[in-house]
């Protein structure tokens, strides 16, 4: 036999071979170094308490956001402090310069405070209605709509409407805020974005809808609770009158305040619903010239009043006008809401005069409006917030 070299065999790698010189220690290797678990779990809580201190705003407008109850209760409680600690560390300052940069600056403002009514305390003498202000397609009326989900429909039936008349412009397309109202300011603080938004639109006209959302317990400034208990009357009138002399306060804007419709659910509707009504149109009652109360119980009840899915119209045909939730409107239903606004409109103000008059004279019982005009599309764009409703 012939004499052959030692020559090592060569084994090819594989799992086994590989797994194997892995799991042998060589002579000299470094021990290797384990993470004890305690560490790990605290880099885990620093990490997570850095990132709550980051989006400490966040979390409390979360927080104040959510329905009103314990769960709330105790997350207010911890997000409170919170973002106190985050502001005084300055640690909300990038997550505020992040939403600058993206445009979305102010995301987690909340503004609890509302205002209260200018009105004299006690009560004076009648106030006298002013003369009605005149308007024509050389100067027409300025209209603005808005309001919660319950505006949208009716809102586009009526700026439909009022651009059929040649002489009602509005600022559109609706402008819809769903499940808000005067309740929950921390959800969204209607007097605050109203207060920012018509000044510049300078309108002839607000057309508003809410309250569909109000039968809770207020929060935010001076909030109280049990719902529908004298000291929530008492607040939810401040707010509601507090709202109207914010919109009027510029001595053009007139309010018109729709109010909610029967429901489905009558007996809630006849508690809350009808309580809230009654407040709204009380408080408009003290504002004549400024706020006028628009009633959609009479245009939606059915014969002996009451809820009605379905209505007869003047040629005797039958026509759905409420949603399929019983809440909301169909466009018949819409339509009829619109009309009852615009005949409220029409008692207020002069429109018809222009069609017989010199264009250089007005009536005797009327004055010259001087409002500037904008043109609108019919498209409803509602902004949602964190909620549904309505």
């Amino acid at each position: 036999m012939d004499n052959e070299p030692n020559v090592p065999v060569l084994l090819p790698e594989g799992p086994t071979n590989t797994r194997r010189r892995r799991a042998t220690k060589e002579v000299g290797d470094p021990p290797r170094r384990t993470t004890p678990v305690g560490h790990v779990l605290l880099a885990m809580i620093i990490a997570l308490v850095v990132g709550a201190l980051l989006n400490a705003p966040g979390i409390r407008k979360t927080a104040l956001g959510q329905a009103v109850g314990l769960k709330r209760d105790v997350a207010t409680f911890f997000a409170d402090p919170l973002d106190d600690v985050s502001h005084s560390l300055y640690l909300d300052r990038p997550r505020a310069a992040l939403q600058w940069a993206i445009g979305r600056s102010g995301d987690d403002d909340v503004d609890l405070t509302l205002p209260s009514p200018t009105l004299p305390a006690t009560a004076g003498p009648p106030v006298a209605t002013p003369p009605k202000r005149a308007f024509s397609p050389a100067s027409p009326l300025s209209m603005y709509v808005t309001g919660d989900s319950l505006a949208t429909t009716p809102g586009e039936s009526l700026i439909n409407l009022g651009l059929a008349t040649g002489v009602i412009s509005a600022f559109g397309p609706v402008d819809g805020h769903v499940g808000t109202g005067l309740a929950r300011p921390e959800v969204f603080n209607w007097p605050a974005y109203l207060a920012e938004v018509i000044p510049p639109l300078n309108a002839d006209v607000v057309a508003l809808t809410i309250g569909s959302n109000d039968d809770q317990t207020l929060t935010g400034e001076g909030g109280v609770g049990p719902l529908l208990s004298p000291e929530w009357e008492t607040e939810y009138r401040r707010r509601v009158g507090g709202l109207m002399d914010s919109v009027t306060g510029n001595g053009k804007t007139v309010l018109f305040w729709v109010g909610i419709p029967p429901m489905r659910n009558t007996e809630r509707y006849e508690t809350r619903y009808r309580y809230l009504n009654d407040i709204v149109k009380s408080e408009a009652e003290k504002r004549p010239g400024k706020v006028v109360w628009v009633d959609t119980e009479a245009v939606l009840s059915s014969f002996g009043g009451g809820y009605a899915d379905y209505l007869e119209n003047p040629d005797g045909s039958i026509v759905q006008v409420r949603a399929g939730d019983g809440i909301h409107f169909t466009r018949a239903g819409g339509d009829r809401i619109a009309e009852a606004v615009l005949a409220a409109m029409r008692r207020t103000f002069d429109l018809e005069s222009w069609k017989t008059a010199p264009s250089t004279t007005t009536t005797s019982t009327t004055v010259p409006a001087t409002s500037t005009t904008s043109t609108t599309n019919t498209t409803s764009t509602t902004k949602a917030k964190r909620q549904s409703g309505k």
